[in-house]
């Protein structure tokens, strides 16, 4: 975070001192000075503690073993709101691919934040400091489940920001990490309105990218609790932000959602059209995983409101894609959900052909060879008029939980 230009304009504006520090402002003019000079000399102080830190976190993790990160928090030199800053930017890169190495920078940037002297900066920018670095601890625990524990880091985050009235925008950028680890955690009706007012402070400060991710997840809230009219309207209400941004990826994930709520709501053709517009928007950014998964995944919900040719079109052209990407398993599994369905309309040579073409597939990729008996033996019920569709959707289950299994294994 940084708070070099709100200390600037905080050290020339009394009403602005007052609002964030929550407190009165002192009536003598001797006093006035003393505060404006305080936040100058607190803004000149991050600026140049900026310029000096360059690269100082970065290093000192690439020329230390992981195992002995927590011990960096002896360093004098780390003690201050640069170095923090640097840590919370380590964490971000970290937490898709490597959260257990993010938890550790995320501990590492509390631990620091604690031991820095009170005096150093205004309460208010100490209080940000530390608010933030529990935000990232937060993130952390959430990206390894760890629900519980994110919670507390959050209820810590939100606890340093208490003192003063109108820190807003801190407070939502902390409580949007709750919102969304009560999300995950299945507590819907705590996350919701949390999720909701954290968008309306992101809007108010015209934070866009922070008000698409809380609009993305509270939609995501309602539409786990089946309230679809709700969360289109969430979904739509962000979007805009998200191309006002440049924000490719946020409107590929917008769209694709839209298309399951218009699915659920019945209206095929504005789903195809959001299906499509995620499609085109995840292909230009080269996500070559996401094109075909959100084709099986309109497909899937299409069959399942019986838009059957338009589901099959999908599925097909998610088979393809898959098949191109060289994602065998995945190509194989969207090949037994086409499978079931034809099974059920009776289908049974094109089922059995589709089946045999996953045994081929499976066999020269290596696959585990439970996976391509179970396929074998499917194939022989078919051929033999024996199979149904829930004996296609039971061998699909067995296959998928095998993949899953190694997933864990490798994480």
């Amino acid at each position: 975070m940084k708070h070099a230009d709100d200390l600037d304009h905080l050290a020339g504006c009394a009403r602005c001192r007052q609002r964030f520090a929550g407190k009165t402002l002192p009536t003598d003019s001797g006093e006035r000075l003393a505060r404006k000079r305080e936040f100058l000399a607190a803004a000149v102080r991050l600026e140049r503690e900026r310029n000096d830190a360059a690269d100082l976190v970065a290093r000192h993790l690439r020329e230390t073993p992981a195992q002995e990160w927590p011990r960096l928090a002896d360093l004098p030199a780390l003690r201050n709101n640069a170095a923090l800053e640097q840590m919370s930017e380590e964490v971000r890169k970290r937490l898709h691919r490597r959260p257990t190495e993010a938890l550790t920078i995320a501990q590492l940037s509390t631990a620091v934040a604690a031991l820095i002297p009170d005096g150093l900066y205004p309460p208010l920018v100490l209080a940000q400091v530390r608010a933030n670095a529990w935000k990232d601890r937060a993130s952390a625990l959430r990206y390894l489940a760890r629900y519980d524990e994110a919670l507390d880091a959050a209820s810590i985050g939100e606890e340093h920001l208490a003192p003063f009235a109108a820190v807003e925008h801190d407070r939502a950028i902390v409580r949007m990490v709750k919102g969304m680890v009560l999300f995950q955690s299945g507590r819907f009706d705590e996350a919701a309105p949390i999720l909701a007012e954290c968008r309306r402070v992101f809007a108010e400060h015209h934070d866009h990218r922070r008000h698409v991710h809380s609009g993305i997840a509270e939609a995501n809230v309602l539409y786990e609790t089946s309230r679809y009219a709700e969360a289109s309207v969430v979904y739509a209400a962000v979007i805009e932000d998200a191309i006002v941004t440049g924000d490719i990826e946020s409107q590929a994930s917008i769209h694709n959602n839209l298309g399951y709520c218009m699915t659920h709501l019945g209206d095929y053709d504005s789903a195809n059209i959001h299906f499509s517009e995620a499609i085109a928007k995840f292909t230009d950014l080269g996500f070559t995983a996401e094109v075909p998964r959100t084709e099986r995944g309109a497909g899937l919900i299409l069959v399942g409101r019986g838009q059957i040719a338009s589901g099959l079109a999908h599925l097909r052209a998610a088979r393809r894609d898959f098949t191109a990407a060289g994602m065998i398993e995945e190509a194989g599994l969207c090949a037994l959900n086409i499978a079931a369905v034809l099974v059920d309309r009776g289908e049974g040579s094109e089922a059995r052909a589709l089946t045999q073409n996953v045994i081929d597939e499976f066999t020269t990729a290596g696959l585990d060879e439970r996976a391509i008996a179970a396929v074998v033996r499917l194939r022989d019920d078919i051929d033999v008029d024996s199979a149904t569709a829930e004996t296609v959707r039971t061998v699909h289950a067995f296959v998928q939980s095998l993949r899953d299994d190694v997933c864990c294994l490798a994480n």
